[in-house]
């Protein structure tokens, strides 16, 4: 476990001193990076003493969003599955089920089928035997796929970096790959996804993530175990889509992907190259050094896993929101995680496309990005495009609007660091107790006023539309110094203030307001001396 060191602070600038307790990590944020010049001059050694020098790179320090897609020719049938856990999910897994009518006890045309998925691949394309998972591959063309478009719609929705699942757990490579014969750029559409979408990326000055998702058992494990010998599954040609990779052959295609496209970001979401310590510690060791001979910024491997050991040298992801357990927990995090971590959500109800996929809230998606960066963290959002390439509707409409609000408040974002004050007081960092974050970047601090508290269920529809702010506007525990200027981002109004006590009081705001959502005040600080 980490540790903090409680540190002892005179607010200089406040009329009344007083201390307060933080984190010793919230005095040095604003270093953070600082040595990743030096950093890059490091050639890592294949060894947790080697890799503990490792530092994040600047630029994924400074990052506020990345986004990457979820797509595959399991995005061909559109079909939403009811997992064990009451929740519901689309067609990343669609693949394996297709094949429950293959048992040990030989073909079931009537097998158990938890998901739905056998009856309903056969009802809607027939016999697995004849349509299985190859003719979804046949059907998953990408006609109306324009990666400028993509890679656009990115940067207006201000992401840092992008990219896809280079391979998801189908096992089935967005890209030219030498070791598996089966990929889009040999089958299917026949195009290269991950080059293609690099350079678009990469032209318009973002960062670039390749992610990957393949498991130590394939996902046809079923069939391949039980098909008969007859089965398309048995045919030789489709032996790299249904046989799991082994753990050489993993390696090769990490290597594969690492060099031909150079990723500056690589999201490794499974424990195949981890369960070999020497094998790990090659590839990371190898990668980073890659990364700094490449001369883009530095690279960074973001993963699951917990253990001390290895945070010091990747990045943690936490997929779909769920904090670890304990110090961090999202429920009730009280300070700051560490290190820079990362976030991965959809932006609609699945991961992947199907019917009725949709888009969270523009409101609800901007109070989780400023939410994460006020304690550290990164959002990286998962879109869910059609097998055809094209965007459902409502995420394009969702990444404009989100690109809308980007436009005036990114600044209190971007390069910025967590702040060690809160609305009304210095209980600086229970998530859900307030409507106001705080960032700090230079000499300024930066007042986030999402308008709302969070939904009470996990559920879109009850979440709340925002409270505007409305004058006079009162900020608990602010004190600037006298002199400050006050803006509100997206307008060039100075705001007239007072104090109050312990309080900053903000007389007049801009009219109209520059947004619907999350409101952003500058503050000008004179005296930084917290």
């Amino acid at each position: 476990m980490i540790h903090f060191k409680e540190t002892k602070i005179k607010i200089k600038n406040l009329s009344t001193c007083f201390l307060i307790i933080l984190p010793f990590w919230v005095l040095v944020s604003s270093c953070v990076g600082a040595g990743t010049e030096s950093a890059k001059k490091v050639k890592y050694e294949p060894n947790y003493g080697s890799l503990s020098q490792w530092e994040c790179p600047q630029w994924f320090e400074d990052a506020v969003l990345g986004v990457y897609v979820h797509w595959s020719p399991g995005s061909v049938p559109g079909f939403v599955f009811k997992l064990p856990s009451e929740r519901v999910d689309s067609g990343i897994w669609y693949g394996g089920g297709i094949y429950a009518c293959y048992t040990a006890s030989g073909y079931n045309p009537k097998p158990k089928d938890p998901l739905g998925v056998y009856e309903f691949h056969v009802k809607t394309y027939g016999d697995p035997e004849k349509f299985g998972y190859p003719y979804l591959i046949k059907l998953f063309r990408a006609e109306k796929w324009d990666p400028d478009e993509w890679a656009e719609l990115f940067k207006y929705a201000g992401c840092d970096y992008a990219g896809l699942a280079a391979e998801h757990g189908d096992g089935y490579p967005m890209y030219n790959s030498t070791y598996d014969s089966i990929n889009s750029f040999t089958t299917g559409p026949k195009r290269d996804f991950t080059k293609e979408l690099f350079a678009a990326v990469r032209k318009r000055g973002m960062m670039t993530v390749a992610t990957v998702h393949e498991h130590p058992g394939s996902l046809f494990g079923r069939a391949w175990e039980f098909a008969p010998a007859d089965s398309h599954v048995r045919d030789p040609k489709y032996r790299d889509l249904f046989e799991a990779d082994s753990p050489q052959k993993y390696t090769k295609k990490m290597y594969e992907l690492m060099e031909k496209y150079q990723p500056d970001q690589l999201w490794i979401d499974n424990p195949i190259l981890r369960n070999s310590k020497s094998r790990w510690l090659k590839f990371v060791s190898d990668y980073y050094n890659k990364g700094a001979e490449w001369g883009k910024g530095g690279t960074l491997i973001s993963q699951k896993g917990r253990s001390e050991r290895l945070l010091q040298h990747t990045v943690l992801d936490i997929e779909g929101g769920h904090f670890p357990g304990g110090k961090w927990r999202w429920a009730g995090m009280k300070e700051p995680y560490p290190k820079r971590w990362q976030k991965d959500v959809p932006i609609g109800n699945y991961w992947a496309y199907a019917e009725g996929v949709g888009c969270r809230p523009v409101n609800m998606l901007v109070d989780g990005i400023v939410d994460r960066v006020s304690k550290n963290g990164v959002t990286f959002l998962g879109l869910a495009p059609k097998a055809d390439g094209t965007l459902p509707e409502a995420q394009i409409k969702g990444m404009r609007e989100l690109g809308d609000w980007m436009k005036h408040n990114k600044e209190a974002l971007y390069a910025a660091r967590p702040e060690p004050f809160k609305e009304g007081g210095v209980d600086a960092w229970q998530a859900r107790g307030g409507t106001v974050r705080f960032t700090e970047k230079g000499n300024y601090l930066y007042a986030i006023d999402l308008g709302n508290k969070w939904p009470t269920t996990r559920g879109f529809a009850d979440y709340e539309d925002s409270k505007k702010p409305t004058a006079p506007y009162t900020l608990g525990g602010v004190k600037p110094a006298k002199g400050s200027e006050i803006i509100m981002l997206g307008s060039n109004k100075r705001l007239p203030w007072k104090m109050e006590g312990n309080n900053l009081v903000i007389m007049e705001l801009p009219d109209p307001l520059p947004c619907d959502y999350a409101w952003s005040f500058k503050i000008q600080i004179l005296d930084k001396s917290w």
